[in-house]
């Protein structure tokens, strides 16, 4: 698992209670009962443990977990 992917699962699962199991690649962040609020939240969480900045809209309820994850690691690349 990349460092991108320990975070981003780190996160889902410590702050916002979701089960590891529901964390796969295919995953909508909208599957896992995100709501708009929580993906700010998402973002602002992902930029402070990431080191990177981390838009909004690049947690969009319509974007997957591995969508997510393949752009933070471009964006550390």
């Amino acid at each position: 698992m990349s460092p991108v992917q320990t975070a981003v699962t780190a996160v889902l699962t410590q702050k916002f209670e979701v089960s590891p199991e529901s964390i796969r690649p295919e995953a909508t962040l909208e599957s896992l009962d995100l709501d708009s609020l929580a993906l700010a939240e998402l973002a602002l969480a992902l930029q402070e443990e990431l080191g990177v900045p981390v838009a909004e809209e690049e947690a969009a309820r319509h974007s997957t977990v591995g969508e997510l994850v393949a752009t933070l690691n471009a964006k550390r690349a």
